[in-house]
């Protein structure tokens, strides 16, 4: 003889399976929503409720707070997907309430994301990007060039001024642009063999980043191709010095070669 299940009680189950889903749902939004710090090189700064205090490796950053670095420093943060932000000298950085959100407030920093942590949006006062498996540099200023530099993977970019004109970036491209564009130009390619041997935010820490071999991968193929091809030299000492420790000016020269950071033109003592 089968026995029945009361319709009073299937339903209290169903309610208590929707409860536990919800809670579980909402508490990974929240892992997501903070990074733990995993190192610290100088003077690095966690700024928190209008505070600014050392910061220390373990500690976590959470949603609204900022981490700043002062001069010939640099920061880690590992997220709970395993995207990992390097920050550079004398930047600010952030993250807002939406997932897979970065806010580079001036400076530059290193993203690198898995494909399995989705599309990640990485936002300037100037141009948002929206990437995906990458690993890519950001650099802000409010009176100096841009840049964006896509080492692996693919993804667009915007202005904020003009988010209908988008361009598609993929590996080893880089886009520079003054801080007042209303126009992105065209991306274009960088030797990315130069960026993954002398960047600090690269070679500066302790560790190999995880998409280290890919990044080889990246410059293999790139020496294997067509020695015509004519490539950026994003660590020339020839190319204009955008710098983040340049004095700023109210107009910026004209970028006769675009370079990337001043990050990118420091070899790891």
């Amino acid at each position: 003889m089968k026995t029945r299940v009361p319709h009073s009680s299937l339903l209290v189950v169903m309610v208590l399976l929707i409860g536990v889903f919800a809670v579980v749902r909402f508490a990974f939004a929240a892992i997501q929503k903070q990074a733990r710090i995993t190192e610290v090189i100088r003077d690095v700064r966690l700024l928190a409720a209008q505070m600014a205090r050392p910061a220390v490796v373990n500690e976590t950053v959470r949603e609204g707070n900022a981490v700043r670095t002062g001069t010939d420093s640099r920061a880690e943060l590992t997220f709970a997907d395993q995207t990992i932000s390097r920050l550079g000298a004398n930047t600010v950085f952030s993250f807002g309430g939406a997932a897979h959100t970065y806010d580079l407030g001036s400076g530059a920093i290193l993203v690198t994301a898995p494909k399995a942590a989705g599309t990640v949006k990485v936002s300037t006062s100037v141009a948002t990007s929206a990437v995906s498996g990458f690993t890519g540099i950001w650099e802000t200023h409010s009176k100096f060039w841009n840049k964006v530099l896509i080492l692996e993977g693919d993804g667009d970019v915007w202005l904020k001024k003009n988010p209908n004109d988008h361009r598609h970036m993929h590996s080893r491209q880089i886009l520079v642009f003054p801080p007042n564009a209303t126009v992105l130009p065209q991306p274009q390619e960088f030797d990315v063999c130069k960026v993954i041997d002398n960047g600090l935010l690269i070679t500066g820490f302790s560790h190999k980043l995880s998409s280290w071999s890919v990044l080889q991968a990246e410059c293999d193929q790139q020496r294997s191709g067509p020695a015509s091809t004519q490539l950026v030299d994003p660590t020339s000492h020839d190319a204009i010095d955008q710098s983040i420790f340049a004095r700023p000016s109210a107009t910026p020269p004209p970028p006769a070669r675009p370079s990337p950071d001043g990050e990118l033109m420091k070899r790891h003592p």
